[in-house]
């Protein structure tokens, strides 16, 4: 850092510097923004300047150099610390400075370069000289904080960078789906070809008999995970899991709540991780997985963390974010401690192609190995490397901040088109094609892939190479694989990669693989044993010795101690003095209570000591892990030892449940013991529920497994992907489960209201068949079909009554712009169920004719059948659990079948519909029916902003939907020029025209109900701002009472922000819009969604008004008032308990 005085005084301690990076908001964003809370708790990462970085940058090439005495002579961290770690004097000070600007540190490092600590945003500002605010980024759809200027820190203070002022760029994982069209496997093992990770070791370690005993493997993610889906994946391919998995808890509680469809957790990409690892180097003493990413947490953290502990040889990171080695001083120290001790990492050089100049961090660092992709072909299931190719998706290229290490100069050339002055990548690769199975979020699938795969292989493929060099670690792979591929034998050690590119619309014509060295694949992939006999050379005859632990796994209780003998036995002639240490892994974040004491700190040539380990009653169940290392001469030998206290898991059986209107649905939960747990568990539901469904636990007393009931009233809200959360509790144990899924569809039965509508003429399209029946004649729908038997043959659909016609003939009817006769009547709407086919058919033309001769247009968009996309005026009708193919098999993923509601002039006789000219909308079921609609509360006098603009309208950058310059476009909610009505969730709304007030927020004034008694009120609006939690909504009766926080009557709701669904209790996503308009007449085109509330009333009193919360963030766009008719079971609609 370059000291900048920001003063004329000459006083040190009136100089400040700059943090080495850009950090205040960027010009792009809003112009002011909102100031932070003074009181808002912030967390961030510190990083202190190492010492005598010259030298540590010489031992580094001193370790790789086979000519040099240091040659893989690793430090232990310890002896990083005395020679090139803080002092721990400027520790002491940095310490004594946080706290005396009001921060509180949360973390301490033995190390001495990272201090975590939290502030509350007046420290912040003091500490940095900044304003912190809250913006709305440019870009993505959410808002960010930053400072309004560029920090600085006072001068004489050891800091060199710090984390957490900002969080405009988020990282990133490299994962890459596939959309079902695009896959077509042959050569693996699993569902239709795809790759396991089995078929990796197959082709790039076919023979090998190493299978990481004696290794660990250690994985930074940046997010909790379910253990439950990796132990899927192994127990679904038929293959063992024998690789203890444990957990470091960088700041964060691990838990991984909800699933991504509903805006939860999101595991993939930490199990799509430990999955290959795991098949890579099946028999791992230990996989080590580093959960960070908390409130004063990072992945740095985490790499500081791994440093310490010094037990996994390889770190794989399967994330990327913008940055430099220039702007991430504290990141390159790190990585410069873990080559020290030797610890390679492991990073995904990304997937979307070339990247020329810009390359992100950590990949563009010279201290990590980048890992890029390639295509996959193998000899057939589970065989060896017969080809491959370089994937499109590969990442490469260079940034300019970043130089040439000296390894990669010789290799650059013009056939490579890499750069002779940065950092080129990526430096090998492994398959990365989107051809690969997976488990994650609850269930098992095909199709994905990306360099987030190719990292963690390569982590476990290095650990198969540490395991037979045998206690010298192989250390900075890089230049030894640079130095292999100069040499002549490079071709029988490493696939070379001469096809293929990662081509982009960036860069058309960069980069090509080629013969050696290429941007595309590095130096291509490894094969098999003859590479590691190159990078671990294994020595028969060298002096060695080993460590070993009478017991690998000691069972203990919370508050028990026990103990184990660790022996030294020397080999091949070995004498001398073994230095031992013994950490319970993760330090200061590891598992509490826990201590590793050795009775003795070193052994002469052989010998034994004890290990004595001892917990408190709050360590907590599960497995912990101590190792212990012994050191000599070069040799690292390591024991593992697992601390086993009892446990326990849950599982749930099925994870998808279906259930419908007006029924119920079962599932089994039980707790798996672990460790000999014998204790008994208290099941409860802690989620939220769908209206009108309920929940409940079967036997309701402490037990090992338990029945879960789901129970949906005859109006329930359907809908699917609605998330499943359970919770059990032993004593101190307490385990959740959110993996599951619920689907809500319509009801079965004849027992609706309505007038059917006959569609036996119009029969047009082969939509439903039996299962197990081949309709190859027919052809379905594009050789696919509905399950009649999933369908049957009649469903009512919110009350209301919808026939199908006979399965495996003609009963659907794809639109070709046909007129079809309506019973005639009169009535306020017309049904379907519907649905696209082949993509979401957007702005469909339907016309109903009139007995007069009038007509009425509607427009209407129909999501595909796999793939729902929220249109306006469509709700979820039936979930299939599968559809069927035409060789009688079957499609296991979830189809759906969907109603829409056309609001009718009731005035007029109706005579026929005009469905629209287009054969990928297709149409199973009409009726015709008259229904409570709901009484529409009249908000034209409350409303006091204008929320929604047509497209390319200008406004006042202090306006719109939130305040800040961003509204709902009129041209996606149809009221350009007027008023818009429709149905949802058979409840019909009207939207107020467009480009005058037209929304409400809350303001503290009471808004005049129709005067009447209901039990339902219906909110149609959102959240801005982020999500707007625990919000009162007030409602006045006539009587003069007011519903407040009682358990049936209570109207505290919470608000998702518009961007980003949280699934609160009571709501429900009513349109998922493409975009939002900005007042200068552009466009944010990313998903925005409109959501209802369904707030119960005290349906024996008479409503007067309603009071929104006092919250400019909380906006209402229409209100209904409904009658439900139907009484939930006891503790009101959805409130999920008995």
């Amino acid at each position: 850092m370059i000291a900048i005085p920001l003063c004329s005084s000459a006083d040190a301690a009136a100089q400040r510097v700059h943090l080495p990076r850009h950090i205040a908001a960027p010009s792009n964003a809003a112009s002011s923004g909102q100031t932070m809370a003074a009181s808002q708790t912030m967390g961030l990462t510190i990083s202190l300047p190492i010492r005598n970085k010259q030298e540590l940058q010489t031992l580094l090439q001193q370790q790789q150099n086979p000519s040099s005495p240091q040659y893989h002579k690793y430090l232990t961290p310890a002896e990083f610390t005395a020679r090139f770690g803080p002092t721990q004097a400027d520790y002491d000070k940095l310490i004594a400075y946080v706290k005396a600007q009001g921060m509180t540190v949360t973390r301490t490092h033995t190390t001495r370069m990272v201090l975590n600590v939290t502030a509350p945003v007046s420290s912040v500002n003091k500490t940095f000289a900044v304003t912190m605010r809250q913006y709305q980024h440019p870009t993505e759809n959410r808002t960010f904080f930053a400072p309004n200027i560029e920090p600085t820190v006072d001068a004489s203070e050891p800091i060199v960078d710090v984390h957490g002022l900002t969080n405009y760029e988020l990282p990133h994982n490299y994962l890459v789906k596939a959309s079902h069209a695009a896959q077509s496997y042959t050569t693996g093992s699993g569902t239709g070809g795809s790759f396991l990770g089995s078929d990796m070791r197959a082709a790039y370690a076919s023979g090998v008999t190493l299978d990481g005993t004696g290794q660990s493997v250690g994985l930074v993610e940046l997010g909790p995970y379910n253990i439950s889906d990796v132990q899927n994946y192994f127990s679904t391919i038929g293959q063992p899991l024998d690789v203890p998995i444990f957990n470091v808890l960088l700041g964060v509680d691990g838990i991984c709540s909800g699933l991504p469809s509903t805006g939860g957790c999101d595991d993939g990409e930490e199990v799509i991780d430990m999955e290959q690892a795991i098949s890579m180097a099946p028999h791992l003493s230990a996989l080590i997985v580093y959960v960070t990413n908390g409130p004063d947490t990072d992945a740095q953290t985490a790499f500081a963390q791994a440093a310490e502990d010094d037990a996994a040889k390889q770190i794989s990171l399967s994330f990327g974010w913008g940055g430099t080695p220039e702007t991430e001083p504290g990141y390159e120290q790190v990585f410069m401690e873990l080559l020290a001790q030797g610890q390679n990492v492991f990073v995904s050089s990304g997937d979307s192609g070339a990247a020329v100049g810009t390359v992100g961090y950590p990949g563009n660092s010279t201290y990590i190995t980048a890992v890029g992709g390639t295509d996959l072909t193998t000899t057939g299931p589970g065989g060896a490397w017969s080809s491959e190719s370089g994937w499109v998706g590969s990442g490469g290229g260079w940034n300019p901040a970043s130089a040439i290490p000296s390894y990669q100069t010789p290799v650059i050339n013009a056939q490579n088109q890499g750069s002779t002055q940065y950092r080129n990548i990526p430096d090998v690769s492994m398959e990365a094609n989107t051809d690969n199975y997976y488990c994650a979020n609850g269930s098992c699938q095909t199709g994905i892939g990306g360099t987030s795969l190719s990292a963690p292989r390569w982590a476990g493929f290095l650990a198969l190479a540490n395991e037979q060099s045998n206690g010298i670690p192989i250390g900075s792979l890089n230049p030894q694989v640079y130095a292999i591929g100069q040499t002549s034998n490079y071709t029988n050690l490493f696939h070379d990669i001469t096809t293929g590119n990662d081509f982009n619309s960036s860069s058309p014509d960069m980069f090509s693989a080629v013969a050696g060295y290429d941007l595309v694949t590095g130096w291509g992939t490894p094969n098999g044993q003859a590479t590691l006999n190159v990078i671990g050379p294994a020595s028969t005859s060298s002096p060695n010795f080993t460590l070993t632990a009478s017991a690998n796994s000691i069972p203990l209780t919370a508050g028990e101690s026990g103990s184990t003998t660790i022996t030294v036995t020397p080999t091949n002639g070995f004498t001398g003095a073994v230095t031992l240490t013994a950490k319970v892994i993760g330090g200061s974040y590891g598992p509490a209570g826990v201590t590793a004491t050795l009775g003795q700190s070193s052994i002469t040539t052989s010998g034994s000591t004890t290990l004595d380990v001892a917990t408190t009653s709050a360590t907590p169940g599960g497995n912990l892990l101590v190792v212990v290392t012994g050191s000599a001469q070069g040799i690292t030998q390591t024991a593992y030892i697992t601390l086993a206290l009892p446990d326990f898991g849950l599982t749930m059986t099925p994870t998808t449940l279906y259930l419908n209107q007006k029924d119920y649905t079962t599932a089994t939960v039980t707790a798996a013991p672990e460790n000999g747990f014998t204790g008994k568990v208290k099941f409860a539901y802690n989620g939220s529920l769908p209206t009108g469904v309920d929940a409940g636990f079967l036997p309701n007393t402490k037990s090992d497994t338990a029945t879960l009931a789901l129970l949906a009233g005859p109006m329930a809200l359907t809908g699917v992907n609605n998330p499943v959360a359970i919770s059990a509790t032993s004593g101190s144990l307490t385990q959740q489960y959110s993996s599951a899924a619920l689907e809500v569809s319509a009801a079965l039965g004849k027992w609706g209201a309505g007038t059917p509508v006959d569609l036996t003429s119009a029969y047009n399209a082969y939509a439903a068949f039996s299962d197990g029946t081949t309709f190859t004649t027919q052809g379905g729908l594009g050789g696919y079909a509905y399950s009649a038997n999933q369908l049957s043959t009649a469903r009512v659909l919110n009350g209301v009554q919808f026939n199908f016609g006979k399965a495996n003939t003609e009963n659907g009817v794809a639109g070709a712009g046909q007129t079809i006769a309506l019973p005639k009547g009169k009535f306020s709407t017309l049904q379907l169920l519907a649905t696209g086919i082949d993509g979401n058919q957007t702005n469909q033309a339907l016309t109903v004719t009139y007995t007069d001769g009038t007509t009425q247009s509607f427009t209407q968009s129909f999501s595909d059948w796999y793939s729902p996309s929220s249109n306006l005026g469509e709700g979820e009708a039936i979930a299939s659990q599968h559809r069927n193919e035409e060789n009688g098999t079957e499609d296991t993923r979830q189809f759906n079948l969907y109603g829409y509601a056309f609001l009718l002039n009731s005035s007029k006789e109706v005579q026929s519909v005009t469905l629209p000219n287009n054969s990928d909308v297709i149409v199973l079921a009409a009726t015709l029916v008259s229904p409570d609609l709901g009484t529409q509360v009249n908000l034209a006098s409350a409303f006091n902003a204008t929320g929604i603009y047509t497209d390319g309208s200008t406004f006042s950058a202090s306006g719109g939907i939130d305040g800040g310059g961003a509204a709902y476009s009129a041209n996606l909610l149809g009221d350009q020029t007027g008023s818009r009505s429709f149905i949802a969730n058979g409840i019909a709304y009207t939207i107020a025209a467009a480009n005058q007030p037209n929304v409400v927020y809350g303001a503290g004034s009471a808004i005049a109900l129709p005067s009447g008694k209901y039990d339902q009120i219906r909110i149609l609006g959102t959240g801005v701002q982020g999500d707007q939690t625990a919000q009162t909504v007030t409602i006045t009766y006539t009587d003069g009472t007011q519903s407040k926080k009682t358990l049936s009557r209570t109207l505290t709701q919470s608000f998702s922000d518009w961007y980003t669904p949280a699934h609160y209790q009571n709501e429900s996503e009513v349109y998922a819009m493409a975009y939002r308009d900005y007042n200068d007449g552009s466009q944010d085109d990313d998903t925005f969604n409109l959501y209802q509330y369904i707030l119960p009333l005290d349906g024996s009193k008479t409503v007067q008004s309603i009071e929104l919360p006092n919250n400019r963030d909380v906006i209402a766009l229409a209100m209904t008032l409904v009658k439900s008719g139907f009484r939930p079971w006891q503790n009101g609609a959805g409130q999920g308990g008995w």
